[in-house]
C-alpha cells in the first residue's frame, strides 16, 4: 500500500488541475480500500464544493444529489461531529459512524438527520483528514466506506500519506483571486492597535482597555480608528472580527 500511495502523493502535488486531482482521490480511495473520497473546503461554509463549471464535486465522487442537496440546503455540515472535530485537530483521524452519534435524545434535528441521512447511503465509517486553511478557513478530505474495515489500521500505516495527499488536493481547490487584505497590509499595525483589539475581543471594554495598557480612552479610540480603517473595517466590532479570522490576536484568554 504505501508504496502506491508514495506515486500518488507525488501526482497530486504536480496535478495540473482539478480533474486530475479528483482522479488522484479515487485512486487514492482504491489504493487503502475505501468506497467514497468527499471533499469540504469549508466546514463552516454552507454551500457544497464545485468545480469552474459549477458541479457539485462530491457528486463527482460518487455522492448522491439528494443527499448533497440536504446537507447543505439545511447547513448541516456545521453540526456534523466529523467537522466539529475538524476546527480542533490538525492530523487524520478514523472514526466509525455507529460510534459516532451519541443518544438519540442528545441529538440535535439537523444531527438526526445526518445520521439517517449516512445510514441511508450505508456508509460503515470514514478516514478524515482535516486541512487548515489562510483566514481561518477549515476544509478536510474524506476517504468513507460501507464495508466493515480496520480503520485504525490503515491510519496507523497510510495516515501520513493521506495527509500528504489531502494537503495536495486542497490547494487545487483554493480560489486564485488574490485575498483582499494582503499580508503587507497586516505587517504594518503596530503592536499597540492589536493590543486593543485583543482587549475588546477578550471582553474587555474601551475604559478597560486604557487601564490594563495605561494609556488614556481617547487613545485607545485612535487605535482603533486606525485598525478598522486598516483592515477595511465597517466598525469596530468588524475589525475584531476579521483580526480574529486573521489570526492577529491569537488564544484569547
Amino acid at each position: 500500500m504505501p508504496s502506491s500511495l508514495d506515486q500518488i502523493v507525488r501526482l497530486m502535488w504536480r496535478a495540473p488541475d482539478l480533474d486530475a486531482g479528483l482522479n488522484l482521490l479515487r485512486d487514492t480511495a482504491a489504493a487503502v480500500g475505501m468506497d467514497l473520497p468527499a471533499v469540504i473546503d469549508d466546514v463552516a461554509g454552507n454551500t457544497p464544493s464545485r468545480d469552474a463549471e459549477g458541479r457539485a464535486i462530491n457528486e463527482r465522487l460518487g455522492w448522491p444529489a439528494w443527499m448533497i442537496k440536504g446537507w447543505y440546503g439545511r447547513a448541516y455540515t456545521r453540526q456534523h461531529p466529523i467537522y466539529l472535530r475538524c476546527r480542533f485537530e490538525t492530523m487524520p483521524f478514523a472514526i466509525v459512524n455507529a460510534a459516532m452519534w451519541g443518544a438519540p435524545d442528545t441529538l440535535t434535528a439537523a444531527q438526526q438527520h445526518m445520521r439517517r441521512d449516512m445510514e441511508a447511503v450505508g456508509l460503515y465509517g470514514s478516514i478524515v483528514v482535516p486541512v487548515h486553511l489562510s483566514h481561518s478557513r477549515v476544509g478536510a478530505i474524506n476517504w468513507a466506506t460501507t464495508r466493515p474495515r480496520d480503520l485504525n489500521a490503515i491510519l496507523a500505516e497510510a495516515g501520513h500519506l493521506l495527509f500528504a495527499t489531502a494537503h495536495g488536493f486542497m490547494r487545487l481547490l483554493q480560489p486564485a483571486s488574490r485575498p483582499r487584505i494582503e499580508a503587507g497590509d497586516l505587517s504594518h499595525l503596530t503592536d499597540r492597535q492589536i493590543d486593543c483589539l485583543y482587549w475588546l475581543a477578550a471582553g474587555k471594554t474601551i475604559a478597560e482597555t486604557a487601564i490594563i495598557l495605561d494609556i488614556s480612552g481617547h487613545t485607545v479610540r485612535e487605535h482603533l480608528r486606525a485598525v478598522t480603517a486598516r483592515l477595511g473595517a465597517s466598525n469596530t466590532t468588524h475589525a475584531v472580527a476579521l483580526a480574529c479570522q486573521f489570526g492577529l490576536l491569537g488564544p484569547l484568554r
